[in-house]
């Protein structure tokens, strides 16, 4: 009876047990879950960690059929708003797209921020046929299977895939323009915004340079923007016609960034090893660095392309970006992709535009040597007018009219030269005119690596070793009434940034 009587409480009591324990786990349900919207405010682009986007979107989706003729534009994407696109698709029924081009405008800008052939937009560069990349950035899949399907072109185009965000506040158009007529398809995904979302302030941005061929004397430019914003990756090809040494020896790329407030310097190695390899490329590729095309007919007679995506490690600029390489008479072709805040005031730094480079003098190797300038040197050269030469002693030397941008002035090119380059046993004098209304002090802002004597109308005001480095110096100066003639005496060493040879300069 007793054992029956229990039987039975437990019975009874069994649901209210059941039902306690349901009611606590359902309060401490209410607890761990968050109230309202479930993600992050924004978060990281996954190939552009930079960028922040917002996570209060609707996910959207554009397709377009293409069938233009030539000469028509055909609008792929043209929508008001804030969003951002995620993913370009395109393909095409034939391989010909050399006369296509494409422009990405947003925010009503009056100029596109994106506007050249669509092959290079898309990585393939120099007119080589089409190759497979797989990279952060781009995404490109050739049609390389035979088939008898009369449904397939024999000639198709690559699915040619585009990932960097393109961000934007109150509208987005795309579209592309050819010559000749067109037939393919396009898709977009984008994310479309809520009224009033806060959103980044940069905006994408691309620019092409092409050169057939380039020239050591002139750096060959791979960007170049000022404002705020920062790289996020490029890529480059060169078809190779100087067959003097391997198309790799041209000492690599140079970054000269925020020339009017903060000057530095980033230099490159090699050609390879900028993009990550190591004694020439192979055909490897990852998200972030890749060869995706190789013709390796010997040593040197080899062309390529290259890209490099900065996305764990952007080159941010504040004021400005001079971003090249050092040329040779080689095809080179470049696409460039970077982000630049919308509006951004570029400061203005007072500095010198018009040079007269002397040189070059073989006392730049030691710094005993280098220190030890010929006075009568130093008078003719800081002397109100110079002609196109200057005879020192035996030797007549050349005089060279430079011009400066954002502060900086590049002698690397002077001296077409081959490794070493440039040479590092020699010196330059570069000079030019400061103009005053009046007498009054002031601060000199000069910015070098390696040695240097300044001049200040024919008088040393002093003497700088930045021989491991690239560093600005402040150096108080007296300008006299009207013009003030700047003499500098400078050289080159390989050292930290690595056969950099420029100066910044600026008056405070």
């Amino acid at each position: 009876m007793d054992h029956l009587r229990k039987t039975l409480a437990a019975l009874v009591l069994a649901p209210l047990i059941v039902f306690g324990q349901s009611a606590v786990a359902q309060d401490v349900d209410k607890k761990l879950m968050p109230a309202g919207d479930p993600f992050p405010a924004t978060y990281a682009d996954p190939a552009v960690p930079l960028i922040q986007l917002p996570t209060n979107f609707r996910t959207r989706r554009t397709t377009a059929n293409i069938s233009a003729e030539a000469g028509q534009r055909v609008e792929i994407l043209n929508v008001k708003g804030a969003g951002c696109v995620r993913h370009l698709w395109f393909v095409f029924g034939e391989k010909n797209l050399d006369d296509l081009e494409i422009e990405i405008a947003v925010d009503e800008a009056s100029e596109p921020q994106v506007r050249m052939p669509f092959r290079s937009f898309f990585g393939v560069l120099l007119g080589f046929e089409d190759y497979h990349i797989n990279s952060a950035g781009l995404a490109n899949f050739p049609n390389f299977t035979i088939t008898n399907d009369v449904h397939i072109p024999p000639k198709a185009s690559p699915g040619w895939n585009f990932y960097l965000p393109i961000p934007f506040s109150n509208g987005c158009r795309i579209s592309l323009l050819s010559k000749s007529a067109k037939n393919g398809a396009a898709m977009v995904d984008w994310q479309q915004y809520r009224e009033g979302v806060e959103l980044t302030l940069l905006r994408f941005h691309s620019q092409r340079s092409i050169a057939l061929p380039g020239s050591p004397a002139k750096p060959f430019p791979i960007a170049e923007t000022e404002g705020a914003g920062f790289l996020a990756g490029y890529i480059m090809g060169w078809r190779q016609k100087d067959h003097g040494d391997m198309v790799f020896h041209n000492s690599g790329t140079r970054m000269l960034i925020d020339g009017q407030t903060d000057p530095h310097v980033i230099s490159g190695h090699n050609v390879e090893d900028d993009f990550g390899f190591s004694w020439g490329f192979n055909q490897y590729q990852t998200r972030w660095v890749g060869c995706p095309y190789r013709d390796n007919r010997g040593r040197n007679d080899q062309d390529g392309v290259y890209y490099r995506f900065f996305g764990p490690d952007p080159i941010l600029f504040r004021s400005s970006l001079i971003f090249t390489s050092n040329a040779r008479p080689d095809d080179c072709e470049a696409v460039s992709y970077f982000y630049q805040a919308r509006s951004s005031q570029t400061p203005q730094a007072h500095s010198p535009t018009k040079w007269k480079v002397i040189g070059p003098f073989a006392d730049g190797n030691s710094l005993e040597a280098f220190n030890k300038p010929a006075d009568e040197l130093v008078r003719q050269l800081s002397q109100t007018e110079l002609s196109a030469r200057v005879r020192f002693g035996e030797t007549d030397y050349a005089v060279h009219d430079l011009d400066s941008k954002y502060g900086w002035l590049r002698l690397e090119h002077i001296i077409q030269h081959r490794p070493p380059y440039p040479p590092t046993d020699h010196s330059y004098y570069a000079r030019t005119t400061l103009n005053s209304d009046t007498d009054r002090r002031a601060i000199l802002q000069l910015g070098l690596d390696n040695w240097a004597i300044i001049y200040l109308n024919g008088k040393q005001i002093t003497m700088l070793d930045h021989s491991e480095e690239f560093e600005t110096a402040k150096i108080p100066i007296a300008f006299q009434k009207g013009n003030n003639e700047l003499l500098i005496k400078t050289n080159n060493r390989l050292n930290r940034d690595r056969l950099v040879w420029v100066l910044n300069c600026s008056v405070e």
